[in-house]
């Protein structure tokens, strides 16, 4: 990498955190501590007739807040689907109270950007070119 990428790549960084501190302190009382999946998405949901049933794969479980989950099923399904999004919002708060997702979902986006170019770091820039460029985006488009 030249100096003048890497240069580029800590000031992002620097922008990044300064950005972090600014939004956290915005957010409402975080839901928990509480077990959160962190590995929500449609193939570990098991849906029976129309009603959630289970949900599997729980090997990255740990503790947070609730909001974590949301962020990864708002990034790859809800937002692009008004219906689901609603349709989801339903269907959580038939079963406990649903979180503010307006208030926290800027904030936890920003970090499920900012973590995923570290993800993408760990697991293969080159294999994950694309999602590495997604995420830069959406993390410049925080920071502007």
């Amino acid at each position: 990498m030249h100096r003048s990428s890497q240069n580029t790549v800590k000031r992002l960084i620097y922008q990044a955190i300064d950005q972090f501190e600014d939004m956290k302190k915005l957010l409402p009382a975080p839901d928990g501590p509480s077990f959160i999946h962190m590995d929500f998405r449609p193939a570990n949901i098991i849906v029976n007739d129309d009603k959630v049933s289970g949900v599997i794969d729980f090997e990255s479980v740990r503790f947070g807040s609730t909001e974590v989950d949301f962020t990864k099923l708002y990034r790859d399904f809800l937002s692009s689907d008004h219906t689901l999004y609603h349709s989801y919002q339903e269907g959580y708060s038939s079963i406990r109270p649903l979180i503010d997702l307006e208030a926290v979902l800027p904030f936890y986006r920003f970090t499920d950007a900012f973590n995923s170019i570290g993800w993408c770091k760990r697991r293969g820039i080159e294999k994950n070119a694309v999602f590495l460029e997604q995420n830069v985006a959406s993390l410049k488009k925080f920071l502007q």
